[in-house]
C-alpha cells in the first residue's frame, strides 16, 4: 500500500502495563483498518493524524524512515519486526538498499544491482 494510505501502530515494550497484548509489536494496516486493528496498540503514525498529503514526496519520505528510527531507538521495538511491517508500505520498499531483503525496485533487478556495485566501489 502507498505510505499516504497506511497507518503504523505499536506499542513501545517498556508500556508493557497499558496494553500487554501489543507491548514490543508493530503492525502497519490500511488507513481505513476496517478490522480495527489500530485500537489494540498505544502508538500510531502516518495517514491517519499526520498530515502528511501537505508534505512534498521527499518529506514524504523522511517521515517515514524517521519514523522508523523513532519506533526502533525510543520505543524499543525489534528493528528487523519494524522492517518486516514497513515492508507492506511501497515507498519504504523503494528507497531500501537493493540487496536489502524485501526491496522493490522501480528499474529492472540489473540496473538497481548495478547501481549498488558503482556505489560500493566508489
Amino acid at each position: 500500500m502507498k505510505q499516504i494510505e497506511a497507518i503504523i501502530v505499536w506499542t513501545p515494550a517498556r508500556w508493557a502495563g497499558l496494553k500487554p497484548e501489543t507491548a514490543g509489536q508493530i503492525a502497519v494496516v490500511p488507513a481505513t483498518d476496517n478490522a480495527s486493528v489500530s485500537k489494540h496498540y498505544v502508538m500510531r503514525a502516518g495517514a491517519d493524524p499526520s498530515g502528511l498529503a501537505a508534505l512534498s514526496e521527499e518529506g514524504r519520505i523522511a517521515r517515514l524512515f524517521i519514523d522508523f528510527q523513532t519506533i526502533v531507538t525510543r520505543d524499543g521495538i525489534d528493528p528487523q519486526a519494524a522492517h518486516r511491517a514497513f515492508l507492506a508500505i511501497e515507498e519504504y520498499r523503494l528507497h531500501l538498499a537493493p540487496d536489502t531483503e524485501g526491496a522493490q525496485f522501480r528499474d529492472s533487478p540489473e540496473e538497481a544491482s548495478s547501481v549498488g556495485i558503482e556505489r560500493q566501489r566508489a
